[in-house]
């Protein structure tokens, strides 16, 4: 039955990004101070790198929130963040979590999804998404599911570009209030 699920959801996300009303824009970094984080599990080994990628945002006093997809419908506690399954998505494809629709609809400054593979699931939860700039690996098929990307292969080096070059993202005002 997932497989439908699966494919229902792609169905729904051409539509879900047309009628998107979300006015998109990229935040100037020192003024950011909701930063949201999306990423599958799949390992433990992806934990510590995640964790320092978090702790560089808490040093900067930003607050940040972090919801991962558990592919196996399996609670995984070691992670020690906001989680959800297939089995928090309905058989057609509507979310069924109440934290998994809390985290859609909160104005992140950026949300930053770190995969580097495409996911079905995860592009749904951008699409939704009320944040104002999303972030991540630079996948010819997400190019309509993020306003700033970086070409990376492995998780270490997309946090490390990530971080470097959202630090120096600034906008005047004047540019921030024409957009």
């Amino acid at each position: 039955m997932w497989f439908f699920t699966k494919k229902i959801i792609g169905f729904q996300l051409p539509k879900l990004l047309k009628e998107s009303s979300v006015k998109r824009q990229t935040v100037n970094y020192e003024k950011a101070e909701r930063i949201g984080i999306l990423i599958t599990l799949s390992d433990h080994g992806k934990q510590n790198t995640v964790d320092d990628f978090i702790n560089h945002f808490s040093a900067d006093h930003k607050e940040v929130q972090v919801l991962c997809y558990d592919k196996r419908r399996a609670k995984n506690k070691i992670f020690g963040y906001l989680q959800f399954s297939d089995l928090d998505i309905s058989a057609f494809g509507k979310f069924k979590a109440e934290h998994l629709i809390d985290f859609v609809n909160s104005r992140f400054d950026y949300l930053i999804h770190l995969d580097t593979e495409s996911n079905e699931v995860l592009d749904k939860v951008l699409t939704l998404s009320q944040a104002k700039c999303r972030i991540g690996c630079d996948i010819p098929a997400h190019h309509s599911y993020y306003e700033l990307m970086f070409r990376s292969e492995t998780l270490y080096d997309l946090c490390e570009l990530i971080m470097r070059y959202v630090r120096i993202v600034s906008t005047s005002e004047e540019e921030a209030e024409a957009s």
